[in-house]
Parts: structure tokens; sequence; C-alpha cells
């Protein structure tokens, strides 16, 4: 499925957190980081946000990186076990405008945009942030919070209504039906699930269902509008597998409309809903995220079948024979 809005096509780093070199290619639907703990998944949604907030707001992108990455010098973000004089590169390509931004030993930071202001991203954190809304961004700007960047945007963006950003696909339904209700703020910027049974206050609603609102929300306020960059952290943190269909389901719903997507995560059922939920016209791409004696390196795959190596896959696999060896009463080989 190609789309009408420019979008992110090629990531490069070089010397970038756990990346010695790595180039990968994304499709203007759904894009998938998978691999073990520590191999960068995150650190791949920061690097893209960082550069598109920067872009968006003309904001300091250094001040951006450290914000994001929670580091008090932004050369710490280069690669372990460099030299001393080492440059970390990131750089992509975001329709057809070329952008990077060069990490310097010194804590310096030098930016290049040649792309038209893009709208501005959004990042849902594997923390859940609704329920944590009251005062939070008074007290993230007046005194030193251990919350990344990430979690005081998404604060900010649940509680603005962008400008002509209101999205013309129905989600609404699909997500309210999910949550058995609909949200609610107050003036003090607390959030509410609004049921036949009554008003419920969000700190008080299932932690996984408080993701399932800030989606809804998110998309209410049109900040998930076409041509918007959606990055998730971890969908599947505190939700049930239960709900996953309905959570891809509307993804592919966001990816139809234009937004495009990209997710990091530790769920097979997230991987496995993708592919059987997409359409012909669907695109979709997984990548794989592994460890080498120079660095992360990535693997792309099309298919869930083609993800290699895939650590979920091998688990589940050894799970499997160690729960049959011991019906049989014997030792797996």
């Amino acid at each position: 499925m190609m789309s009408s809005y420019p979008t992110h096509q090629k990531l490069a780093l070089h010397n970038f957190t756990a990346f010695r070199e790595a180039r990968l290619e994304f499709v203007t639907g759904i894009n998938t980081f998978v691999g073990e703990n520590g191999t960068g998944k995150t650190h791949l949604l920061k690097a893209l946000y960082a550069f598109q907030l920067a872009a968006a707001r003309d904001e300091d992108i250094r001040q951006i990186l450290k914000d994001l990455f929670q580091t008090k010098q932004v050369d710490s973000l280069v690669r372990q076990g460099t030299e001393a004089n080492t440059v970390a590169q990131v750089s992509g390509l975001y329709g057809n405008g070329e952008w990077a931004y060069a990490i310097h030993p010194g804590d310096a930071v030098a930016m290049d945009i040649h792309v038209p202001p893009p709208p501005r991203p959004v990042f849902i954190p594997a923390i859940d942030m609704m329920g944590h809304t009251r005062g939070f961004l008074e007290a993230y700007e007046e005194v030193r919070l251990d919350f990344d960047r990430t979690c005081r945007d998404i604060v900010s963006l649940m509680g603005l209504e962008r400008r002509n950003g209101h999205s013309p696909f129905p989600l609404q339904e699909t997500l309210t039906q999910i949550l058995g209700g609909d949200i609610e703020s107050d003036p003090e910027g607390r959030y509410y699930l609004v049921t036949e049974q009554g008003r419920l206050p969000m700190p008080l609603v299932a932690e996984g269902l408080r993701k399932i609102a800030t989606l809804l929300q998110l998309q209410r306020n049109g900040w998930l509008a076409p041509g918007a960059a959606l990055f998730w952290d971890e969908p599947e943190v505190n939700l049930n597998p239960v709900l996953m269909d309905e959570v891809i389901g509307a993804l592919l719903a966001l990816a139809r409309s234009g937004v495009q997507v990209f997710i990091a995560t530790h769920s097979y059922v997230i991987l496995r809903e993708i592919e059987v939920q997409s359409g012909k016209s669907d695109t979709f791409c997984y990548f794989a995220l592994f460890r080498t004696e120079e660095g992360v390196a990535v693997h792309p795959a099309k298919h869930y079948l083609d993800i290699d190596p895939n650590p979920i896959e091998r688990q589940y696999a050894d799970l499997y024979d160690r729960g049959i060896a011991k019906r049989l009463g014997g030792a797996p080989d």
C-alpha cells in the first residue's frame, strides 16, 4: 500500500549506542522490531522520534536526545568500546528529503535537515501514563523526575487537541467496545472511564486498558491523523493477549488511513496477528535485531517465518519440548 504522505523510508546508524553499522528500509504501514533485551529496539524508535520531533518543533536535537535517553552527556550515546574521538552518526530518508545528526566528543551534536517540517510524531512508552497525568507536566518542568521525554510528550498530547487534525476513520467504536465505555477528563487533567456503572478514575482502571484509552484519546485529539508517525514501545505490556487482535486491528486501520507505525515488541501474539490480519494492500515488515562481535545487526523479514533469529519462537519451541519431555517422564535432548 503506497502512502500519499511523506514517511520514514530509510535509517542508517554508525557507532550509535549498540549499533556499529546498521541500515534499515521501512514500509509505509507497520514496522516491527523484535530481538532480545538490550539489542536496541527502543533505541531505534527514539532515534527516529528524535529527528522528527526536532524537525516538527524546531527544537534543539541535543536536548531532545538527552531527555529521551536520560543522559547528562549526549556523547554517552556513542557506542561503547570505540576510540575517544569517535563520532556517532544517525541519518535517514523522510519522504524525498535527507536528514542526519552527528554526536561528537565533547557533548556536541550537529544536525542537517533537508525535509519540510513533518507532523509532530507520537510516542507511546512502555510505561502507562494515562493514570498519572494530574500535575505531571508541571512537576516535570519544575523538578528532576526519573521519566524520559516520551512520558512527558504523551501526557502533553493527550491533553491537547491538534488544529485541523481529527482522524477520518471510526476507531472510537472499536476502542470504546474494548474499554466497555468512553473516556473524559476534568479541568485538573485527570482522566476517567465512563461506563454504565459509573465514572471510574483512570488510576483504578487496569493498566492494559489504560493503554487502549491512550490510543483512543490520541486519535480523538487528532494526533493520529493521516501523515502521522506512531512509535509504540511494547504494546503488550500489561495487556491480556485476548485483546491483541483488537489492538493490531486498530493499528492496521491506522496504517490504512496513512499513519506510519513503528513497534518494538517481545510478543509472539503481536507478531503473528500482524501477518494474520493484514490484507493484500497492507504493508508490514519485521526487523530482527541480534548481537554480533561488532555490535547489533539487523535482518529484515517480510513474513513471520522469515524472522531470523527469532528468540520468541525459539523460546516457545524450547518450552514445548520441555513440557513434552516432562509428561513422558524424561528430559529433552
